[in-house]
């Protein structure tokens, strides 16, 4: 097992990997600070993509084709400085075969997309997540993130270039989620959005189960009864999950 922020390995089912450890979104609700980690400044501890793949030989971590790799627990992925060592690290386990998947709170750029899109050998082995735990609060729950708006429209990019993405309604926050039901739903409907993760805070407060991408007994999923709500008025629009792992498995595929 290995646990060293950049690495989270417990077995070969699943590799969390973080190119830096740290955020500068500033969003409320971030478990960031609760494990030791800043969520609004700038001078983050970084590692490259080639740094995190030396350690993985190295240590001669076993991985194959099945397992799947998460990118950016600890971060945010596609920020200025780590998004070209996050394309990096997409490329060498997409062409390795293993399915990817990432959460953002940033516009992404046509770009970018063009840049990973060869690399690519089959439709949901890269999924992408887009996070919002909020509509109308967002400049101030959120508050350096990018615009609620501006991120939505990756839903249009992303259709039109064929790479599944999913909107990720994680974390539910009590009495402030639940109140822009109604333009989740138009904007699910708006980009023909096929799946929503509706998900639960994370805390450090102990429950009956710990967060999968640590082995520390520092943070857990705590729902709220909210939650239940949101997915049956969604369920009614679109497929919902509690968790990522749901929708990656929808979209696994062997060749």
């Amino acid at each position: 097992m290995i646990d060293n922020g950049y690495l989270y390995i417990s077995n070969n089912n699943r590799i969390f990997v973080n190119l830096s450890l740290g955020c500068s979104g500033e969003c409320s609700y971030c478990y960031l600070p609760k494990i030791g980690y800043s969520n609004k400044e700038t001078n983050f501890k970084t590692i490259s993509a080639k740094e995190l793949l030396d350690y993985l030989k190295k240590n001669n971590i076993r991985f194959d084709k099945n397992t799947l790799i998460t990118i950016g627990c600890y971060s945010e992925c596609f920020a200025s400085y780590n998004k070209i060592e996050t394309i990096k690290i997409i490329k060498y386990f997409l062409n390795n075969g293993n399915q990817i998947q990432l959460s953002t709170k940033k516009k992404i750029s046509e770009k970018d997309i063009l840049e990973i899109l060869p690399w690519i050998k089959y439709y949901g082995q890269l999924v992408i997540f887009v996070s919002s735990a909020t509509i109308s609060k967002q400049s101030s729950i959120e508050k350096n993130t990018d615009s609620i708006y501006v991120r939505l429209k990756n839903f249009q990019l992303l259709n039109d270039l064929k790479i599944p993405a999913v909107l990720y309604m994680k974390p539910v926050l009590k009495n402030i989620t639940i109140i822009d039901l109604e333009e989740y739903k138009k904007y699910i409907m708006e980009y023909n959005i096929k799946d929503v993760v509706v998900g639960s805070i994370f805390t450090n407060n102990i429950s009956s189960e710990k967060v999968a991408f640590s082995d520390k007994n520092q943070l857990f999923y705590n729902p709220d009864y909210e939650e239940v709500k949101i997915i049956n008025s969604l369920s009614k629009l679109t497929s919902v999950y509690r968790r990522s792992t749901e929708v990656m498995k929808k979209y696994k595929k062997l060749y």
